[in-house]
């Protein structure tokens, strides 16, 4: 049992990594698009999106690299979000979060957007395979999510701001106002599961939870927390606020870890070769061994997807890994999900 328990994180490891590159690979064409309507959504995902920038660099490079995408008035934020506080680094370049401030509507508000998976950084891939449940100490009782995930969400609130050595609770706490402050979290893929997490600190934070108005955009987030999680998020969510859960409908991400069997059945994306099969059924063995039951925290809103065609090859071969990874790729692809959203994709400078 020993050597199977082994085994299944190494399994596990390796297509976790060949999901995690669709954040980074972009296969699709450019469509038209009007960045002069009003489309919050897409403003949520481009800072998320943003949050990939320059991933593989030094912190400086990285810095650099979202300031100058947040103020490209080309794309759907159109130059109006500025950095407030951050981007935070976690060690190793696992984790990365920053918020920014918009100041050019009637009433300022707040977002804070946290970084996807950084494929460069190992200690952050074994964040999305360390699926074993672990007690979540910032909520209630008996809420508990995946180890993982509390790895990276305690990196995001220990990371300090490289200018200026604040945690993300110190400059929350700085931030005045005489009326309630709309605030809003968001993230893609692993920060789209993330982002529930920081939303659910805050909201239950004595210094916050009367302070501001929350909106979380969780896009292509996995479901990773337990029932007790998922009640009392909802339980506490106030009247005022809000929770959107956004997927491509192929999207196999969002499935994991608490839809597994789902994307067998339902061939997500596309038909899934017996060596994926194979791989889906040892992570729900997994999840048995450690008596870990996961859940989404709603229903997922589905924005769309992109009409399986042909392969690279121009096969379609049923049992065909290239065919699958292609796929998987272009349907989980941060671009693509902004062009779903009708916003702007963010293109290397």
């Amino acid at each position: 049992m020993k050597n199977f328990q082994l085994l299944i994180p190494i399994i596990l490891f390796a297509i976790i990594l060949t999901f995690i590159v669709g954040c980074k690979k972009d296969s699709k064409t450019d469509d038209d698009f009007n960045s002069d309507a009003p489309n919050l959504p897409g403003e949520m995902m481009t800072l998320s999106a943003i949050a990939y920038a320059a991933d593989k660099s030094t912190a400086d490079t990285i810095i650099d690299s979202i300031n100058y995408y947040l103020g490209d008035k080309t794309l759907t934020t159109n130059g109006k979000w500025d950095i407030a506080w951050g981007p935070a680094i976690s060690s190793g370049n696992a984790n990365l979060v920053y918020i920014v401030k918009n100041t050019t509507d009637n009433i300022t508000s707040y977002a804070i957007a946290i970084r996807g998976t950084n494929v460069s950084s190992l200690a952050d891939i074994i964040q999305d395979v360390d699926i074993k449940p672990t007690e979540f100490t910032f909520g209630m009782p008996g809420d508990s999510i995946s180890n993982g995930s509390m790895t990276g969400f305690t990196n995001i609130i220990n990371s300090v701001d490289s200018q200026n050595g604040t945690t993300m609770e110190q400059y929350l706490e700085s931030i005045s106002s005489s009326q309630k402050i709309p605030l809003f979290i968001t993230g893609h893929s692993q920060g789209g599961g993330l982002a529930p997490i920081v939303a659910y600190w805050v909201m239950n934070h004595d210094l916050f939870k009367d302070k501001f108005i929350f909106s979380t955009y969780a896009f292509a987030g996995p479901g990773w927390f337990n029932k007790n999680f998922r009640d009392n998020f909802t339980n506490t969510l106030p009247q005022d606020a809000s929770f959107h859960m956004m997927v491509n409908s192929l999207d196999m991400i969002p499935y994991g870890y608490a839809n597994l069997p789902d994307i067998k059945t339902k061939n997500i994306p596309v038909t899934v070769p017996s060596l994926y099969r194979g791989v889906i059924e040892v992570a729900q063995e997994l999840l048995k061994i450690d008596k870990a039951v996961y859940y989404n925290i709603a229903i997922a809103d589905t924005i769309g997807n992109f009409p399986i065609t042909t392969s690279p090859s121009g096969s379609t071969l049923k049992d065909s890994i290239d065919w699958y990874d292609h796929w998987l790729l272009v349907e989980h692809n941060h671009n693509n999900y902004l062009r779903l959203l009708g916003a702007v994709p963010v293109r290397k400078h």
